[in-house]
């Protein structure tokens, strides 16, 4: 589906018993009224989401505070955003509440939501003031709660600045890969590959792979950056979140730094958006409009070492800006993956990291 198709999608309505239907709320007045009749808020994420437990504890009491509300946030630890999308879409299908009260996921898994009908129709940008259409990255769907470039990271205890590289590129330059020859950490996952074809084409990004997999050590996730810090790789190849990486570990003194390693970065945009069987519609439409607020967007920085580039003052938007990075846009990556070409060179790159 195009943008222009997006634009012209009709609003959804969806109540359960006892709940404000969020197409009702056309204002931020109704919305809190809503809210306030719901009471506690449940959210199926990663652990360590938002800063895990404490950092949510502090996002709770900000957004109480804001709104004038006593509303619990409660985290439940859960499995992979891609299952909680598959399970979202379940449960619309087979006619039971979500498990979560709003979900977040990048453009691929948004991609699915949208493609399924999954997620209530809201007017982000007009309930509230500080959200600005641009921060809609799927139209009344998807909002940009944090940006997450992409990159390479070392370990500079190790790998001196005028030895390490500056793109991806240089991983497989004859003159410098020496410097990592069988100790480059590659990740498992196809899809920085998939997504650098939007860069580079397809038949360069297979002959960089090619070239890339012989330099190897071995594979690491990408919660595994503390084996770079060790020493045990040296380097990897890419990591989800390269710069809130490199600065979670720098403010604890670890020699790790980042390198967006692609013009434009590859970058990861996470949403937020809430399923139209939300248990708790109006308080869930609340919350991440709050999210995107400069209070909630501090407290991401403070716990979480994120932030989105589009909320003046935060420090993803002042290091972008003082680097002068460009991005890969939201819109190229949502139509990347709706159109189904995403998934299938997924496979493709898949495959070649497997042999």
């Amino acid at each position: 589906m195009n943008r222009a198709s997006l634009k012209v999608l009709l609003w959804v309505t969806f109540s359960l018993a006892g709940a404000c239907p969020l197409q009702a709320a056309a204002t931020l007045d109704q919305l809190i009224a809503g809210a306030k009749k719901e009471g506690v808020l449940d959210f199926v994420a990663g652990a360590s989401t938002f800063g895990g437990k404490k950092g949510v504890s502090e996002l709770e009491a900000a957004f109480n505070k804001k709104f004038g509300l006593k509303a619990r946030i409660q985290l439940t630890a859960g499995p992979s955003m891609p299952a909680v999308a598959a399970r979202i879409v379940t449960e619309i299908q087979t006619g039971r509440t979500s498990s979560t009260d709003f979900y977040l996921g990048s453009a691929s898994h948004f991609a699915d939501l949208h493609r399924q009908k999954a997620l209530d129709k809201v007017n982000w940008s007009g309930l509230f003031s500080w959200i600005t259409k641009e921060m809609e990255l799927v139209l009344n769907e998807g909002v940009l709660v944090y940006t997450s470039p992409q990159g390479i990271i070392y370990n500079s205890n190790i790998i001196s600045a005028d030895k390490a590289p500056r793109s991806y590129e240089d991983l497989i330059d004859p003159r410098l890969t020496a410097t990592w020859q069988g100790k480059l950490a590659i990740p498992p996952y196809p899809d920085w590959l998939s997504e650098l074809t939007l860069i580079w084409g397809k038949e360069k990004v297979k002959d960089f792979t090619r070239k890339l997999l012989p330099l190897a050590g071995g594979r690491l996730r990408y919660n595994e950056d503390e084996r770079v810090i060790s020493g045990e790789f040296p380097i990897m190849a890419n990591m989800s979140g390269a710069i809130e990486r490199m600065w979670h570990w720098q403010a604890q003194g670890a020699p790790l730094m980042a390198v967006p390693a692609s013009t434009p970065a590859l970058t990861y945009y996470f949403m937020l958006g809430v399923p139209k069987n939300s248990a708790h519609p109006n308080l869930a439409a609340l919350f991440v409009g709050f999210m995107l607020s400069k209070e909630a967007q501090e407290l991401l920085q403070k716990y979480d070492s994120r932030s989105s580039h589009l909320v003046e003052g935060t420090r993803t938007a002042k290091y972008l800006r003082e680097k002068g990075i460009k991005l890969l846009t939201s819109k190229e990556l949502f139509n990347f993956y709706l159109t189904g070409e995403g998934p299938t060179l997924q496979e493709e790159f898949d495959k070649m990291l497997k042999q």
